[in-house]
């Protein structure tokens, strides 16, 4: 199985956008989230991984709302964490409304190039994922929801405990972090599937 890398902007991200994607390839996945936003999210974090059954992940620290003023490091913490993961698919957060969603795709991208350094690594597959907090995109692009991975009852039970594990982070009863079962839906149903998440393909690299 392909080595899966996710980078979230904060953590809640991954389980929102790709919990189900998570729940389903929990061995063959890494997630890296690229904020510190304190203990408490921290332990909610910890235990959304645990609920996806996910063992490998790391938090690279910067500050929380800062990042677009620090492209250098950040690029450069992604490209050693490549050089480590050598993932075989990486998947970025969509850059729509919050600018720490924007610059980690951004960054994710060009860590995600082709180098002239033997030490870098070329992700083969790249992939852009969902998360329908945020409604309203800053600048236009051509990505597409594309690809959709189709998920199972106990795979959408598992992204839904996931995100309830960020207890900080739900506002209200009708909100997308509590909707999960119903978005998985209507995403899946006009695809003949039960459930499913959907992704755009930046990159694919076929061997």
């Amino acid at each position: 199985m392909p080595l899966r890398l996710v980078l979230a902007p904060h953590m809640d991200d991954e389980s929102m956008g790709c919990g189900g994607l998570l729940a389903k390839y929990p061995e063959d996945s890494c997630v890296v989230t690229m904020t510190d936003s304190g203990v408490r999210r921290s332990a909610e974090h910890d235990r959304a991984m645990a609920t996806l059954g996910v063992t490998k992940w790391r938090n690279l620290g910067f500050p929380d709302g800062e990042l677009p003023g620090l492209v250098t490091q950040t690029v450069s913490a992604l490209d050693a964490v490549l050089a480590e993961v050598r993932p075989q698919e990486l998947y970025l957060p969509f850059p729509s409304l919050h600018q720490d969603h924007i610059a980690t795709y951004e960054a994710g991208m060009r860590a995600a190039r082709i180098s002239m350094s033997s030490n870098h690594w070329f992700p083969p597959a790249v992939y852009v994922y969902d998360i329908a907090a945020y409604d309203v995109n800053l600048y236009p692009t051509d990505l597409r929801w594309n690809i959709f991975e189709e998920l199972s009852e106990e795979q959408v039970n598992a992204k839904q405990a996931a995100c309830m594990c960020y207890e900080s982070e739900v506002p209200s009863d009708v909100h997308p972090i509590t909707s999960v079962r119903e978005m998985a839906a209507a995403v899946g149903r006009p695809r003949l599937l039960k459930y499913a998440e959907q992704y755009a393909l930046v990159r694919r690299v076929r061997r």
